[in-house]
């Protein structure tokens, strides 16, 4: 058994991954990045000494979006983390007493991809990862593909709409802006507050929460506007997965994270934006392959 942990700007899951890929003991907490620096390290700590708890282990792999220094183990830059420039591996190790490694969590998705899900099937694949931001990674010939300098697969980050929403991350107008979870969020406040009447707008006001899956579940309850949300989010994504589509002409574009727990109806909406639809399909492990790809880190190194 390893321990895999797939850190994300809004959650922190972790597990022990087996031989087979198979994840025991899921947890998921949240990562408390409003409350800065030492509030997330202190969380992805009570994490793993959770998962330590259930079986000891040589060592720990952690997935993180943004750019990362896989031979030091330090997050270099993020934009929905508050840990530039901070060595968490040593920090971590420190801690727990245990060898710690550090990945891109895209690679590390389309690492348990290529170990127990959809990449079995494929040498040439692409992985985008859609969460709090949008995350990709690149696998040619069934290796990761990383680039010279090992930023390879920020698909988030290429400019979908010029002079388009600002970025954390500097950039104008990055894809994930409009097809990032916290995009789709952002949506549906906008629409609500535009049409107060909507089911969409009465649901906010007797909840108080709006999330990934507020829209949706207005739209399912018969929600024009929420319907008409869903219809121009879908839009937003498949404008990226057009352009990786042209470009890289992969055997499949491999779609993961939470909101993909939608299912075909929501893949169907996508495709309908598509040229070529066939390319795309949903992950077939239940939003583990971070998870899983995190806990193969030290078998690896």
């Amino acid at each position: 058994m390893r321990l895999g942990i797939d850190l994300g700007g809004t959650a922190i899951k972790s597990g022990m991954v087996d031989e087979t890929g198979q994840v025991h003991f899921a947890e998921t907490t949240s990562t408390n990045t409003a409350s800065g620096r030492e509030a997330v390290l202190d969380a992805l700590t009570e994490a793993c000494k959770s998962q330590l708890k259930h079986e000891d282990v040589p060592s720990i792999g952690i997935g993180i979006p943004g750019f990362v220094d896989v031979e030091n183990g330090i997050l270099v830059r993020s934009a929905n983390l508050p840990l530039d420039d901070t060595p968490i591996a040593e920090i971590l190790s420190k801690r727990l007493g245990k060898a710690v490694y550090l990945e891109n969590d895209a690679n590390c998705a389309l690492a348990g991809e290529i170990f127990a899900g959809c990449g079995r099937e494929a040498s040439d694949f692409l992985m985008v990862t859609v969460g709090t931001g949008v995350g990709g990674g690149i696998c040619l010939n069934k290796k990761i593909y990383r680039g010279v300098d090992g930023r390879a697969g920020e698909f988030g980050h290429m400019t979908v709409v010029m002079h388009g929403r600002p970025c954390p991350c500097t950039r104008i107008g990055c894809w994930e802006q409009y097809a990032s979870v916290t995009a789709l969020c952002r949506m549906t406040k906008e629409a609500a507050d535009e049409f107060p009447d909507s089911l969409l707008a009465q649901n906010i006001r007797e909840t108080g929460v709006v999330n990934g899956r507020t829209a949706f579940e207005a739209a399912k309850n018969g929600c024009a506007t929420a319907g008409t949300v869903l219809e121009h989010y879908s839009e937003n994504l498949a404008v990226g997965l057009n352009s990786l589509i042209t470009i890289f002409r992969p055997e499949r574009i491999v779609l993961a994270g939470a909101i993909f727990k939608e299912g075909l109806p929501f893949l169907q909406r996508i495709q309908k934006y598509c040229l070529e639809p066939q390319y795309l399909m949903l992950s077939t492990l239940n939003g583990q392959a971070g998870l899983i790809g995190a806990a193969l880190l030290g078998a690896t190194r």
